[in-house]
């Protein structure tokens, strides 16, 4: 049986990581909680980095919410699209203090949402 991964966004690139300069990018909503978004396709989600983290007002929201240690990566651009198993999401969405996990993340009102307990 072929292993379905699903994909997140990190903060930072490989050797950010290895300093433990990496994140999990995550959204936070206008009720305090955390949501990260998991995509089906590694394509889907270079294309909400393309869409999403280009805008000034983005970078200015991350800012506000990384440790200083991880600003350098999020100033320079640098994120990866991190194949994951179901367990390695669930470690990430506990790394990131998740609430919710927001399952391709598209415009609109509507969003495919997993509450995590």
């Amino acid at each position: 049986m072929e292993q379905k991964y699903l994909h997140l966004i990190g903060l930072g690139n490989a050797e950010d990581w290895q300093a433990g300069r990496g994140s999990i990018y995550y959204i936070e909503d206008r009720n305090g909680e955390k949501a990260v978004p998991v995509f089906t396709a590694p394509e889907k989600a270079e294309q909400y980095i393309r869409a999403n983290f280009g805008a000034p007002t983005a970078h200015m929201d991350m800012l506000e919410s990384v440790p200083e240690s991880h600003v350098r990566a999020l100033t320079e651009g640098r994120f990866v699209v991190m194949p994951l198993e179901t367990e390695g999401v669930a470690r990430a969405a506990a790394m990131a203090g998740a609430d919710y996990l927001i399952r391709d993340p598209r415009p609109g009102g509507e969003q495919e949402i997993l509450r995590l307990t």
